[in-house]
């Protein structure tokens, strides 16, 4: 999440320390490398068989909430088999890679810049 939009799998990067550029890149390179508690990727076998990953966004006695890239899913606890946590990033490895050198100082200069750039309409 960034100046209020996105969702939030990870910290919002509105007040991290995005002027950095060396916190940047290694976020950006190695994804994995520091993860916080509250974004850790959390693997969850169900009594039926399913297998679910994504991060705990919420938790109570009885139900958690795992928020995937995709969904936010509210499991009830008893029908949970087995839960793991990860220290992997839900954030994929490579993500510069696939970005010409153009794209990765555009992204650069947007995730240290200070205000919101304008959105494509929805």
């Amino acid at each position: 999440m960034l100046y209020g939009q996105g969702r939030l799998l990870g910290p919002d990067l509105s007040g991290s320390n995005r002027k950095n550029l060396d916190y940047l890149l290694e976020n950006a390179i190695d994804p994995s490398a520091t993860v916080g508690a509250d974004f850790r990727t959390v693997v969850i076998a169900m009594e039926d068989g399913r297998v679910l990953n994504g991060v705990v966004s919420q938790m109570n006695e009885r139900t958690l909430t795992l928020q995937s890239a995709q969904e936010a899913i509210t499991i009830d606890r008893q029908e949970i088999e087995a839960m793991k946590t990860s220290q992997v990033s839900l954030m994929p490895e490579g993500q510069l890679q696939k970005l010409t050198d153009e794209e990765t100082r555009d992204l650069v200069a947007y995730l240290m810049s200070s205000v919101q750039a304008p959105l494509p309409p929805e």
